[in-house]
């Protein structure tokens, strides 16, 4: 039983690696713009900036590992 789940674990991290990782990110960079933007008055603008920042080296992370 330990084997069986620890070769579930396994495939599951080298699935999520090879397949999800590039949609996680991407869709991770997406949903960080909108919470950004529907909280433009709310947070500090440097905050603000910083997240847009992280957003797009997430998108930009994301589309290179899609093109690999």
């Amino acid at each position: 039983m330990a084997k069986a789940i620890k070769d579930f674990i396994t495939a599951f991290f080298i699935s999520f690696f090879t397949k999800w990782l590039e949609d996680f990110f991407i869709l991770s960079a997406v949903i960080i713009v909108v919470v950004n933007t529907y909280l433009i008055t709310v947070i500090n603008y440097n905050i603000l900036a910083g997240n847009y920042v992280l957003a797009a080296f997430l998108f930009i992370i994301g589309i290179f590992i899609a093109r690999r």
